[in-house]
Parts: structure tokens; sequence; C-alpha cells
């Protein structure tokens, strides 16, 4: 970007964008030609609307609207979803599992914790805060877990579309992700770039196959799904921010915000049809007259643990292997059947999908035989930092922000307390490094 030139889009109405150039506000219309042309007059290579940074080569004419519309000033929920609130009792939590009830072959408990377990460690962890005791107390606080599970969510449908990119990386691959800094990641569009991202995956392709028809109406203007999201964001961007509306009644924007949130969750409950699961190791058991032999040590992965769910299992699967230190996404409700669908004759190679280095285990980085998973996904490549997707870790909004007590981990050439980090530091450089983009 132009070192003199400072872009920032303030409001947008259906017709007009409201922009500060270098402190002085002038209006355009609102259409992606005008917005090209006045970033060129000014030699500018990226603008910042709504608190996020958007490089000019994420967006297109085609995904211009994504990031124009969250700045419509009074965006309300759907009329269909207004005429059927949401309150916050069990209601929401009996709403989702007769959504997975839907999905063939999985079974659907009665307990919250065995309903959530189905989207996932990534979502399961915001959807149990939000059934939690203390989410019924604080209003601000069961605001926040709800924005977080809508944005976790979203993260980790874009980084299964992210990890095809990745184990097929081509030059002409140009995503502003890959040069995010850490400081940044709160605030990031990652609607856009599940946009992006997914333009650049052939849909045939795609390894969670629903992903084609769940996109097609996520990114069509008039679905009552797309106007949900856009919803869903600005109430999240508010939040973090500080800037909800004043006289905004708290309970009713509460009982609104789960509306739309348990709406965008049945959408992605075919999650259900897949596993996230953490590859240990893989040893090699061979000797002369055998066939080669090798032994997964694996774990599915959950948003909790108790004792009797820490272990690691193991898999012997012959002559054929998956990855080592890597978090895999199955097909199937099974991962011991997904597992044994790997064969050296079998036709079928996308039977998993590598989520690493986007998301890692740190468990399988200790020598503690005792230590339970701990999920990790990656948020900036300044400090090649990853955070911990743990129950207690929360957002920081407001007077929160200034607080540091998260947990994260930093990934160093050199690493004296984690030795075997080293190794993942290079794996991040190598394949990272095959995405060319252009700096912010």
């Amino acid at each position: 970007m132009n070192e003199n030139t400072n872009i920032k889009i303030l409001s947008v109405t259906p017709e007009t964008i409201t922009i500060e150039v270098n402190g002085q506000e002038q209006s355009i219309a609102n259409t992606y030609q005008a917005l090209q042309q006045l970033l060129s007059q000014n030699k500018a290579h990226s603008f910042q609307s709504a608190d996020k940074l958007y490089n000019i080569n994420s967006i297109g004419e085609a995904n211009f609207y994504v990031v124009m519309d969250r700045l419509e000033a009074h965006k309300i929920l759907p009329e269909g979803l207004a005429e059927n609130i949401i309150t916050s009792d069990n209601i929401w939590i009996d709403s989702l599992k007769e959504e997975l009830q839907e999905q063939p072959n999985i079974s659907v408990g009665n307990k919250a914790g065995s309903i959530f377990h189905h989207y996932g460690w990534l979502i399961e962890t915001f959807l149990l805060k939000m059934a939690s005791k203390v989410a019924l107390e604080d209003k601000q606080r069961r605001l926040s877990f709800m924005t977080e599970a809508y944005q976790s969510s979203l993260r980790f449908l874009t980084y299964i579309q992210l990890a095809q990119l990745l184990s097929k990386p081509t030059a002409d691959i140009r995503l502003d992700f890959f040069q995010l800094e850490a400081e940044q990641f709160d605030q990031y569009d990652f609607l856009n770039l599940l946009w992006q991202a997914s333009k650049q995956v052939e849909s045939a392709e795609y390894f969670v196959t629903e992903m084609e028809d769940f996109l097609e109406n996520l990114f069509d203007k008039e679905s009552e799904l797309y106007e949900a999201v856009i919803f869903l964001e600005q109430y999240r961007t508010a939040l973090i921010t500080d800037s909800i509306p004043e006289g905004k009644d708290m309970q009713q924007l509460l009982d609104e915000y789960l509306t739309a949130l348990v709406y965008w969750l049945r959408y992605i409950s075919f999650l259900a049809q897949y596993r996230l699961v953490s590859i240990k190791d893989v040893n090699l058991n061979y000797q002369l007259g055998t066939v080669q032999q090798f032994v997964h040590t694996y774990g599915e992965l959950h948003g909790m643990y108790d004792e009797s769910a820490s272990d690691f299992n193991t898999r012997t699967l012959e002559e054929v292997f998956t990855y080592s230190r890597s978090v895999l996404l199955f097909k199937g409700s099974s991962i011991e059947a997904g597992l044994d669908k790997i064969t050296a004759t079998s036709t079928d190679k996308t039977n998993y999908l590598s989520l690493s280095p986007l998301i890692i285990d740190q468990s399988v980085y200790r020598d503690k035989e005792t230590q339970t998973p701990e999920i990790y996904y990656y948020v900036g490549k300044g400090k090649r930092q990853y955070c911990y997707a743990q129950y207690r870790n929360e957002l920081l909004y407001g007077e929160e922000r200034a607080k540091k007590s998260n947990k994260y981990i930093n990934i160093k050439k050199q690493n004296t307390k984690q030795p075997k980090w080293n190794k993942l530091y290079k794996q991040i450089d190598r394949i990272f490094e095959a995405f060319k983009t252009a700096a912010l």
C-alpha cells in the first residue's frame, strides 16, 4: 500500500459508499468499479473496512457484495426467523438434535454433550460454553460465547477448504490469509476467505461433498441463510468494537442472535458425517518375509476429556500410512472404519484430509504419556502463532481486550522447551511458502 494513503470505509448504503481518504470524507457509488477506480487513483493496494484490512487482490466483482453488505446499517433478522425467535432455554439444543437425526447413520444421544460432539472439537467447545451456567448469568459473555461458536464454525469450514489448497499448491493462488499477523486475526474476514478458497477448489473435488450446495446457498445474496450470516457478522463486530447500539434490548439481541446461530448450525449439521482425529505417531513394523505394517497411534478429538477418554488407540494398516503428528478429517461416523478403508488397492484416495499445519494437536509434540489432546489453530505468520481451542479461552471484547490470559503458543525456528516444534516450523515455512501472495 502507498505509505501516504490511508483508505477507510466508514459506511455503506444500497446506493453509496462513504470513504475516508487521508482523513477526508467522500462518497462514491456502491459498485466494485467505483471502489477500484478510487484505489487506483490513490495508488492504494488495501483498505480498511469495519476494522478489517483487505488486500485489493482479495476483492473481485463477484465477492464485492460479501464485504460491503455487512457494513450496511440496521441489519435485522430475516423475516422468517424473526417470526420464530428461539429463547435461551433448551429449545435450541433440541433443534440441533432434530437436525442431526436427519443425517444418515448418525446416533444422537439426549444429553447436550452427546449432541454437540457431532460438530467436532472446534465448534463443540463453544456450544458447551453456551450451555454453561455462566452463560445464563452474564449476558455479554453469553453473546461472546455465541459469536465465537459462529466464528469458530466458519473458521473450521474455511480451514477445510484451505487444507485442500495446501495439499495441491499452485503458483497462481493469492490469499492474504497467509500474510496475516496474529493481532489482525480476531477481526479477519473468514466469510470472504471461505468464498475465495472455495472458488480455487473445483467443486467436484470438495472433500466435504456437502459443501457445494451449502456454499451455493450461503453466497446467494437473496437467501435467508446469507441474510442470517450477515446479521451474525455485524453483531460479532459490534461486540468486539464495543459498538452495540445504545438502547438495544440485550435480552432481545441474545434471542435474535441465538435464533440466527441455530439456523446456521443446522445448515452445517453435515459435519456429523466427518470425524476429527489426531494421529500421534506412525511406526513401521516390518520383518523379513512379512508385509509392511504401519502402526497408527491415534485419538478422536472432543472438546472436553475425562480420564477414560484420554488414551490414544492403535490401528495397524498393511502397506499404507497416513500422516504423523497431524490432525486429520475422516469421512464417515467411525474413525476405525475410515482407517480400515485406506488400503493399498483401494481406488478411493479421498477418505481423509490433513488439516495440519492449520490445525495441530499440541500433545503429540510432548513425551508425556498421559497428555490429552490440545487442539490449536493457526492465527498468524508474524510469530507463527497458534491459539488454543479450549473451553477456558474467551473472546476478548471491550475492556477485556487488554487482557492477555488466553493460552497460545509461538513456533520459533529454535524451540528450546519443545524441540519437536522445530520440524513444525519447517513444515509451516515449506507449505505456506508455496502461496505467493502480495504483501498487505
